[in-house]
């Protein structure tokens, strides 16, 4: 997914030349970091965490990659609620990989055992409300919960010391939802409030109203985390599968 060359344009002139370079970085980051296939190999391990946590982790990394290049759509198509929205659900898929890997680093460092390590992954790869196709599926976790694991593993591993995610978060909420700042794009007032004017659907928005910033630190937030997670995973776990062995 590229940018249009009118859209490019635009962000180059509010400033914006970090970003286009950074959504070069995330386009090759997601491209080498795909895997096509795990083929099961050998004898089962004893644990089935890394089989199971390589598995949920690249299905992580499709779903942040389509939410991605749904934000990058919302920027070609000039539709910033879209772009929100698009921003907003791949800030709660990073949640999702970081709650896995605040368990991960607390189990190897002795503060969590291996039963709650393997709850937390079947919770995030399995968890649904609609008990229909699978009664026994276990309950999702709190979006919350999954928002404030970013900022969890942003102190203990990189030294914040504000819940910066969450902000950027609650943030995107507000225009997200049917309240009022998720109605302000949609009409401007003149005449000291006597003439309201209604936005146009090709009507242009400015650079504020695309959220640009937040989708930044977020993206950023996720390649740090994937990767940290992904070295873990492959350095210490027993990986059953042929494309592992034939490294």
């Amino acid at each position: 997914m590229y940018l249009r060359k009118n859209i490019k344009a635009f962000l180059l002139e509010n400033e914006k030349e970090d970003f286009t370079n950074f959504l070069n970085e995330l386009r090759h980051f997601h491209q080498e970091k795909y895997i096509k296939k795990l083929t099961i190999h050998g004898p089962r391990p004893k644990t089935l965490i890394g089989q199971n946590s390589i598995v949920f982790i690249q299905t992580n990394l499709f779903r942040a990659q389509k939410l991605a290049y749904g934000y990058i759509d919302s920027l070609n198509k000039q539709n910033p609620l879209l772009g929100t929205l698009s921003a907003r659900a791949h800030f709660e898929t990073t949640g999702a990989l970081a709650l896995f890997l605040k368990r991960y680093l607390q189990y190897h460092r002795g503060k969590i055992d291996l039963e709650l390590l393997d709850n937390t992954l079947k919770t995030l790869y399995l968890g649904v409300k609609d008990k229909a196709v699978i009664p026994e599926a276990p309950d999702p976790f709190n979006v919350m919960k999954l928002i404030d694991a970013v900022d969890d593993v942003l102190r203990t591993e990189y030294n914040f010391k504000e819940q910066i995610f969450r902000t950027y978060y609650n943030d995107l909420s507000e225009t997200s939802h049917p309240n009022s700042f998720g109605y302000f794009l949609g009409h401007n007032f003149k005449d000291k409030g006597r003439t309201v004017l209604f936005t146009g659907e090709t009507e242009p928005l400015g650079i504020r109203e695309y959220n640009i910033d937040a989708f930044y630190a977020g993206a950023e937030m996720y390649i740090q985390i994937y990767n940290r997670t992904r070295e873990l995973i492959e350095q210490n776990e027993d990986l059953p599968f042929e494309e592992y062995k034939t490294k």
